[in-house]
């Protein structure tokens, strides 16, 4: 007997492995059934509620924080099958700023409970008093949403709805009273109001929560806390911005007594609910935003613009301070009114031009319809009321989300004739503006309003006597639809330029936007394989061939045309250095590049690569971190001995994304008759160089202007030998002349992020360029020589604002970071003999200074409480004389051997 009794025993406890997971399934599923809150029962819960703003560096800052707790007394009135209605009232509520052990009671709080509606164990409803305000309503959904849990594993992300709107979750059950919970892709984690489209003028965000349940044995809730991090970050700049925490924690304290509690007798859930709604409304879960968070109480746009009237005269232009006070002012222009506009323009009538350029980011129709209620009287405008309009409509054209009705009224002014001869210029600002706002709005395909523009462009290319003014603005609209127009024009257009400015505008366009189709085209524009090309084409053809990753055979063909018999040295040097710059940033394309030349003696040598151009194509970092990581792309494009087409454009990086901030390009024609053939090419025998196929061309210079991508009307210098001479002879261009001053948009980006606990965060980010861009040049025929300087002073200024918060307490992070990067370029020619020409690119030292400020406020207490924390950070890059290539250097040093 004692025998078969230890068999058994032996038999049981090798079965036991495989009765532990059923166990434990069985267990599970009892905690299933049951419900978190015993039906019938009263429990009494602690509720704490902590948010926190920390230093993205990690660094043992002191705490920035404040803390909510409250005492909960949850019972359930209402229960029947798998649905429940709970009853929450909240009491001995407190607040404190946690670090500084500043706390305050709250008397404030509404004595009338709220509810809370389960189906399946799930909550779905919150029941609360219509005089709840949304901060505290809020707060009453993230409770509800702590009750929101499965008691099943899942191996793949659902959907589920909580206070924080529809979110991805995933739940890890670890025993049969441990389940753990995590979110991700939360809705209202990313309200955006506004954004910008260049990712590295954007934003980065981090967002992620975790959710521990502990049960008892028989399922009853005993804790729940969620642990929340929001990481925000400048894309560009990750080390500026902000780490926000939230903690939310609800603990069972105790049981109630054993008297019944009191039952609303409704014979369903809906009766039960219908029945509380005399003083109560029914919510859903998803919370909304608490919109006091973000209000500029206090405040107004007039008292602002009085105190910053000092950093907005003419002579702040180029320097952080403007763009500084042009950043603050702009959040409360955003809320103005068309009349406190007007009263600003009215009364500081010497700033018209600063007030332009904030009227243009503002973006609202209230600050357009002042700016042409004000400056606009049709055949009677003034000049000057002309060109403070072009001021707006340039700040404008930076924007990226204009309200749809100004896009209404530009299409409308251009579809009425002219007032004048004299508003030419303007009509041509209207269209290009009107062009890059349609692409920075992101319409639908199908809106009729994008039909119609486009519609209006590809007429006015094909008809009008400008093709060029609508090929610009083509290129600014970026619109798939108008690709195959603008290469029709590109390779059947006799005219030179008419065929460069139809190539520029598809240079514009995303890589992405091109098949293979389009690369024969481009190809066989390089190649010249139907007929001679304007070199300024053909170079423009090969940025697209390899902004499209060429193959080893694609690249293999490049290699191969510089040994070709073209005598276009200019071209060629352009290729190789073109080449050589992209292997020097692309490591793939560095490794690819390499196998092909090993490959190619026939061009891996010195007779081939050996550089006999002037054309220039180089890229040079101007700053990176601790700074912002920008990089500067110069290419000019040389034609005996003079720069035909050049342009120095400011890259900002953020990883692998890029954008350009500031393009300024200078363009020539019939310059080489003034100055002598010089030393181009010898040796060209019969062969005519491509440029030398077209008609003699008129003696013409200009600058070209790009500003975050939105190309601008062009500045034409002089058209025409008359004009040239007249600068000669008069001089005028010897003094130092502004070219461009403006202070324009860069960083616009607006968020709200409900939390856990239903506190609402609201962050803004706003940063703006000053630009002061001037020039001049001196010109000696008895000395054959030339000398021309251009400086480019900019001050920058990126501000950062975060609240977050509830009715009781608020943390805010102000963030600023303040810049004035500066640049020199001079170029000395001299043609006395031999063509001579030397380039000198200079950056003086500069200084990134970020400023940080963090505060604690108790509100709506007896006693309000604020504590503020404030940092200074700044960093000095060295000045810096940049090295473009040893042509140059070997140039520079005949010309300046006797000076």
């Amino acid at each position: 007997m004692q025998q078969r009794r230890q068999t058994n025993s032996s038999k049981m406890i090798s079965r036991l492995p495989l009765l532990l997971p059923l166990l434990l399934l069985v267990n599970c599923c009892a905690a299933a059934g049951a419900s978190l809150i015993p039906a019938s029962s009263q429990q009494f819960f602690a509720l704490t509620s902590k948010v926190s703003l920390e230093p993205l560096s990690g660094s043992e800052a002191e705490d920035v924080s404040y803390s909510f707790e409250t005492q909960l007394k949850i019972s359930s009135v209402w229960s029947r099958d798998e649905e429940q209605l709970l009853e929450i009232e909240l009491s001995k509520s407190r607040v404190s700023a946690t670090a500084q052990q500043r706390e305050r009671e709250i008397n404030s709080l509404p004595d009338r409970p709220f509810y809370v509606a389960l189906v399946q164990g799930q909550p779905q409803q919150v029941i609360a008093h219509t005089s709840r305000d949304q901060s505290l309503l809020n707060l009453e959904r993230g409770i509800a949403s702590l009750l929101q849990l499965r008691l099943a594993s899942s191996d793949s992300a659902e959907n589920e709805l909580d206070v924080s709107g529809h979110c991805r979750v995933r739940y890890h059950v670890k025993s049969s009273t441990r389940v753990e919970k995590t979110k991700t892709d939360c809705a209202l984690w990313d309200l955006r109001v506004s954004y910008h489209p260049e990712q590295a003028l954007g934003v980065s965000q981090q967002s992620q929560e975790h959710v521990d349940y502990e049960l008892s044995a028989d399922g009853a809730l005993l804790r729940a806390e969620s642990m929340e991090t929001h990481r925000l970050t400048l894309t560009a700049k990750p080390d500026v911005g902000s780490v926000v925490r939230g903690r939310l924690r609800l603990q069972h304290v105790a049981q109630g007594g054993e008297e019944q509690v009191p039952q609303l007798q409704q014979p369903t859930l809906d009766a039960a609910i219908d029945s509380l709604l005399e003083w109560y409304r029914v919510f859903e879960l998803e919370a909304d935003v608490d919109g006091v968070i973000s209000e500029l109480q206090e405040q107004t746009l007039q008292a602002q613009f009085e105190r910053s009237v000092k950093d907005l005269q003419a002579e702040h232009v180029g320097k952080f301070s403007l763009a500084l006070a042009f950043a603050q002012l702009l959040p409360l222009a955003r809320i103005a009114k068309q009349p406190q506009f007007e009263a600003l323009l009215q009364s500081h009538p010497r700033l018209a031009g600063q007030l332009m350029d904030l009227l243009g980011a503002v973006q609202t129709y209230d600050a357009h319809n002042a700016s042409f209620a004000h400056f606009y009287r049709g055949s009677d405008t003034t000049a000057q009321s002309l060109e403070l309009l072009e001021k707006y409509l340039q700040a404008l054209a930076v924007g990226t989300h204009p309200e749809r009705r100004i896009l209404e009224q530009l299409f409308d002014f251009l579809q009425q004739p002219p007032a004048h001869k004299s508003h030419a210029k303007l009509r041509d600002s209207v269209l290009q503006t009107l062009a890059t706002l349609t692409r920075q709005s992101g319409l639908d395909v199908n809106d009729q309003l994008l039909q119609q523009i486009r519609v209006h462009l590809l007429e006015g290319l094909a008809s009008s006597s400008e093709p060029i003014m609508y090929t610009r603005a083509l290129q600014n609209l970026r619109d798939p639809q108008t690709i195959d127009a603008l290469l029709q024009q590109a390779t059947q257009s006799l005219q030179p330029k008419l065929s460069v400015a139809a190539l520029q505008a598809l240079k514009a366009f995303p890589a992405l936007s091109y098949a293979e189709p389009h690369r024969r085209q481009f190809e066989s524009i390089f190649y010249q394989r139907q007929r001679r090309f304007d070199s300024s084409a053909r170079t423009l053809a090969l940025d697209m061939l390899l902004a499209m990753r060429p193959s080893a055979e694609q690249l293999g063909q490049l290699l191969d045309y510089l040994a070709s018999n073209d005598r276009q040295f200019e071209i060629k040097t352009y290729v190789l250095q073109k080449l050589r710059m992209l292997a020097e940033i692309c490591p793939r394309f560095r490794a690819m590049f390499q196998a092909a030349l090993s490959q190619r003696a026939h061009v891996n040598n010195y007779h081939v690569l050996g550089q006999r151009g002037l054309t220039t194509v180089l890229t040079r970092q101007l700053s990176q971190s601790p700074a912002f990581n920008e990089t500067l792309l110069s290419t000019q494009e040389v034609y005996q001995g003079i720069l035909k087409r050049g342009s120095v454009e400011f890259l900002l990086h953020a990883g692998r994304a890029e954008a350009s901030s500031f393009k300024l390009g200078i363009y020539t024609a019939g310059l080489s008759s003034l100055v002598g053939d010089g030393d181009a090419d010898e040796g060209n025998g019969q062969i005519p160089a491509d440029d030398e196929l077209e008609q003699e061309e008129t003696v013409t210079a200009g600058m070209e202007i790009s500003v975050q991508g939105a190309q601008l009307r062009p500045l034409i210098f002089f058209n025409g030998q008359t004009e040239l001479m007249g600068h000669v002879w008069g001089g005028s261009a010897s003094e130092t002349t502004p070219a461009y001053q403006a202070t324009t948009l860069a960083q616009d980006h607006e968020q709200y992020i409900v939390l856990a606990s239903g506190a609402t965060l609201h962050w803004r980010v706003l940063g703006a360029r000053s630009v002061d861009l001037n020039g001049k040049v001196t010109f000696s025929l008895w000395n054959r020589n030339a000398q021309t300087e251009i400086q480019q002073n900019t001050g920058s200024a990126v501000v950062s604002h975060l609240a977050v918060g509830f009715t009781y307490a608020k943390l805010v992070q102000d963030v600023t970071l303040r810049h004035e990067p500066k640049l020199s370029l001079q170029a000395d020619l001299d043609f006395y003999d031999n063509m001579k020409l030397c380039m000198q690119l200079q950056s003086p030292e500069q200084l990134l200074t970020q400023s940080n400020e963090r505060s604690v406020y108790l509100q709506s207490v007896e006693k309000p409480y604020a504590k503020h924390l404030r940092s200074t950070r700044t960093h000095k890059s060295a000045g810096r004389t940049f090295a473009l290539n040893q042509k140059n250097n070997e140039m520079c040093n005949i010309i300046f051997a006797y000076s």
